[in-house]
């Protein structure tokens, strides 16, 4: 309650004696002026009610007696209200509002600085004795060694080591269980062993795919072969790209779906087919024409709404009344794939069946990768100029077709012929799982002995570091996130004994989103290997 000070009281006293004194006076003339005689009165006007008061025995005029009334008590409520304004004035004012707490700052996000070491970044060069700044899953900046330390920061010396961004695997396989529930998220075991062995080889990303295939992330060792499955029918988005983050479902997921995969059922390295471990888009030399044609016939449609779309917006513009035309059911798939949002993958191996997937880039302007491209070196200029990119085994064996009068097969110069024309490559792995118990460069353990294999063929150092990075994230269009280190990505760094592509470096820590999630030195695997060193010859 308001406390009220001796002044408040003073005045409140004052002005109820005057409001007394001024409702005597009202009473009074009250009295004396409204309750006269009839005689005094006179009679009251036609057609007005009189009633009686017994004040006295004298009876008053209703109407008379409710104008009085009315302004007799107006003025007594004026009256009554003005000690009461004195106090409101003279009284303390009103205690304000308590504030709302302000919320909590935020702590800043740890930084943690990798200095000394020789910085690969790929993308821009290297820095010898480089630092790469990392404040809480992304990179803060990358430099070389004059870039100065915020204050606070974690240090990780790495002088004497090379630092690059986290391997890309093209292809790992979700395990023998296959894909459930139609799901890639359900069929993940963020505590698989395959997550550790990944993050002790250097692999932060990988792209899985549902269908069959053998070992990998969650399941158990089996079939071998880069196969890219597919489910759900020649189109299929059943696909993400995962990061190696060990007990961490939702973490673990960083594009569901990453980019829609084509296989029209069939396989084969020598054709559509005739078998092998890439299903392929039809079935013999010139492959299944129904799906072919099925596959074609739905971008039709899809592209044919999207032109009517587009002259119905002019004509709306225009100030026409338009009706929007009607989508086409299976239009939904296509349409982010001929708006450029989406890149489709084609399993295409042969020549025939290239051309076929870049007949598709011609007529659809669509982003397209092609695997495992196995004569891609046949025909490297009819690609280049589509500006398609490939994915390919460096150590593809398949035989040439000995039925068909043209080069054909495998060739082991593919990755450097490729690279001379011009063709963004990346590298597929010759086995989608992990075994500590395989031979040397058999499996995803030893991932990037996949590009000194691309060397062997022709391609440059550069070039072979790029398939295992920035190259393979463009394949997944993962590129503005991971594959690089560059200011604003996602902070994956590795740190190796040596060469990321000569076999004798072992991987001496692994960061992932900004974590250190592999430490050589206190994990159990490689703790008490010790890499041999390059001679410094």
């Amino acid at each position: 309650m308001m406390a009220i000070r001796r002044t408040a009281r003073s005045r409140f006293r004052d002005g109820m004696n005057s409001v007394a004194k001024q409702v005597g006076e009202v009473a009074s003339s009250f009295l004396l002026t409204g309750l006269k005689p009839r005689a005094e009165m006179g009679s009251p006007p036609a057609r007005t009610r009189c009633i009686s008061v017994h004040e006295g025995g004298l009876p008053v005029s209703e109407r008379y007696f409710s104008a009085v009334t009315r302004r007799s008590l107006g003025l007594l409520s004026a009256l009554l209200l003005l000690p009461l304004q004195a106090v409101a004035q003279d009284a303390d004012p009103p205690a304000a509002a308590p504030a709302k707490p302000a919320a909590p700052a935020k702590a800043p996000e740890p930084i943690t600085c990798i200095v000394g070491g020789d910085v690969w970044t790929v993308t821009k060069g290297n820095f010898k004795g480089g630092t790469v700044i990392m404040q809480g899953t992304k990179i803060l900046k990358v430099g070389g060694p004059d870039l100065k330390i915020p204050d606070g920061a974690k240090i990780i010396d790495a002088k004497g080591k090379v630092v690059t961004p986290g391997f890309i695997v093209t292809n790992a396989s979700l395990g023998s269980g296959g894909l459930t529930g139609g799901q890639i998220k359900d069929s993940l075991d963020p505590f698989s062993l395959s997550i550790s062995l990944a993050l002790s080889s250097g692999i932060t990303s990988a792209f899985v795919a549902g269908g069959a295939g053998g070992g990998g992330f969650g399941g158990r060792r089996g079939g071998g072969g880069a196969r890219p499955p597919a489910a759900g029918g020649p189109l299929s988005t059943a696909n993400a790209v995962i990061k190696m983050i060990e007990g961490d479902l939702d973490g673990m997921v960083a594009a569901d779906p990453a980019i829609y995969t084509l296989s029209a059922g069939g396989g084969g390295g020598r054709g559509f087919g005739g078998g092998g471990r890439f299903p392929g888009a039809g079935g013999g030399a010139n492959g299944n024409l129904s799906t072919r044609w099925e596959i074609r016939d739905q971008f039709s449609r899809a592209k044919t709404y999207l032109d009517k779309m587009a002259q119905a917006d002019a004509d709306r513009k225009a100030g026409k009344t338009v009706t929007n035309p009607t989508m086409p059911a299976d239009a939904a798939t296509i349409l982010p794939l001929l708006r450029k949002e989406r890149i489709l993958r084609v399993t295409a191996s042969t020549v025939s069946e290239i051309r076929w997937a870049l007949k598709l880039v011609d007529d659809y302007g669509i982003k397209m990768v092609i695997t495992p491209a196995t004569e891609a070196w046949v025909i490297p200029d009819e690609i280049a100029k589509r500006n398609v990119l490939v994915t390919i085994l460096s150590r593809d064996r398949s035989m040439p077709d000995e039925r068909r009068n043209a080069s054909s097969g495998a060739n082991y110069d593919a990755a450097g012929i490729l690279q001379k024309a011009g063709i963004h490559v990346a590298l597929l792995p010759s086995d989608t799982s992990f075994s500590t118990g395989g031979e040397l460069g058999r499996d995803l353990m030893t991932y990037p002995l996949e590009g000194a294999y691309a060397m062997r063929g022709g391609m440059d150092a550069q070039g072979a570091l790029e398939a295992l990075t920035i190259t393979a994230a463009q394949t997944l269009g993962m590129e503005k996130r991971i594959g690089s280190l560059e200011e604003g990505k996602d902070a994956d760094v590795v740190i190796l004994s040596g060469d990321p592509l000569d076999y004798r470096s072992f991987v001496e820590k692994t960061f992932v989103n900004g974590k250190l999630l592999y430490d050589k030195a206190n994990s159990t695997f490689f703790r008490d290997i010790k890499p041999i060193l390059p001679s410094p010859d």
